[in-house]
């Protein structure tokens, strides 16, 4: 008799092997003492997707002559992600996690010739916490993105150009008066953006960023939480076309609200407001998002349902007939929803089935591709040291 398991078998003996040479790796790589520290979490995750691609593209995105107005592809991915704890004691935490992905699209549908693109994503972030018992507790946090696309394709299959970001904070937030919380940050960004051939005006998008927060927290079994960011955002190789500051400056202000519950089921409801101006008027924005979190489990089966969607409104202060170029869909602009199905097929495997909807802003302002996705994914958690 043919049983999930024995489908699943050889990939999950293929993905067992996968992770038992990447944790030697990682052992051998790293010096002793720190190879000596404990594991906090290791998934290796394979799948595989159909995807579909339309939307309302601007002319000046296609880098090469393509007629098409819609395309398919289907998307085999694996990764892996893990987390090690590097320091502890009575007061301080030192841990650092990891991910990296590989992405392999086969895409047709193009007017010109079929398109290959590969994706491959890497992050790696270390982080320090230190508690105060009378005070409250601090968190500094330092990060480092890479992503690079080979074979991008053209419109209307939009996938995120290259780039390298580093990126850094500080958060501190008091103890609980009470039930109530207030935490203070600051941050700072830089991001650089590779320039793909036939596609030099990505190279504009580099940015750097500081940001201001404040953010107020309370309740027990359920929070409520408000929060406020200013951010200062510059793009030294865009122009501003204003003679005193030559270069665009970008601020920004996001407020909001949220209110969470987690019990044996996660639920989350949110709202944030987004007011954008600059001294180059064409990127001048308003914006709106509404988010939704639903995690329970189902009663037959041991399956379990996620649902998470966030609903975006933008709206530019000006028209105008130019290229407004923004950061895509690292920007506000995304509406984003995803429903999956998941069940545990052993102790250490589970399966999920997911939909994913994405409409989201290209590198061209007012420029939306919207894509559609079903996909079959697997996680592996092996028995950590």
């Amino acid at each position: 008799m043919i049983t999930m398991r024995s489908v699943f078998a050889p990939l999950w003996s293929s993905m067992r092997v996968l992770t038992l040479l990447l944790a030697f790796g990682a052992q051998s790589a790293l010096p002793r003492a720190v190879a000596a520290q404990t594991w906090q979490d290791l998934v290796v995750t394979m799948g595989m997707s159909g995807e579909a691609y339309d939307g309302n593209l601007a002319s000046a995105t296609v880098p090469l002559v393509d007629s098409t107005n819609s395309v398919g592809a289907a998307v085999a991915e694996t990764g892996i992600r893990g987390g090690l704890l590097l320091y502890s004691s009575n007061r301080t935490l030192i841990s650092t996690d990891f991910d990296l992905g590989l992405r392999q699209f086969l895409a047709s549908g193009f007017a010109v010739r079929d398109f290959a693109p590969r994706e491959t994503t890497g992050r790696l972030r270390l982080a320090m916490n230190r508690r105060w018992a009378s005070v409250g507790s601090l968190r500094v946090l330092a990060e480092g993105r890479s992503r690079r696309m080979d074979d991008r394709p053209p419109m209307p299959l939009f996938l995120q150009p290259g780039y390298d970001r580093l990126f850094g904070s500080v958060q501190f937030t008091t103890l609980p008066i009470d039930g109530l919380t207030i935490d203070v940050s600051v941050d700072a960004e830089q991001a650089d953006y590779d320039a793909p051939e036939g596609v030099p005006q990505i190279d504009l998008l580099d940015r750097d960023s500081r940001g201001l927060g404040v953010g107020l927290t309370w309740g027990q079994g359920y929070n409520i939480r408000f929060h406020g960011t200013y951010r200062a955002v510059d793009f030294s190789k865009q122009a501003s076309f204003v003679g005193s500051e030559p270069f665009r400056q970008d601020r920004m202000l996001t407020v909001g609200a949220a209110w969470r519950w987690q019990g044996d089921v996660l639920a989350e409801l949110g709202v944030d407001a987004i007011v954008n101006r600059s001294n180059s008027r064409r990127p001048e924005y308003d914006a709106v998002s509404f988010r939704a979190r639903l995690g329970a489990p189902l009663p037959v089966w041991d399956l379990g349902v996620n649902l998470y969607g966030v609903l975006t409104g933008k709206s530019y202060v000006d028209e105008t007939p130019f290229a407004r170029l923004v950061p895509g869909e690292e920007a506000d602009n995304a509406s984003v929803v995803y429903l999956d199905v998941n069940r545990p097929m052993s102790s250490q495997l589970d399966a999920a089935l997911r939909f994913g909807f994405t409409r989201a802003e290209t590198d061209i302002g007012n420029s939306y591709f919207r894509r559609y996705g079903l996909s079959l994914l697997l996680s592996y958690r092996p028995n950590l040291p």
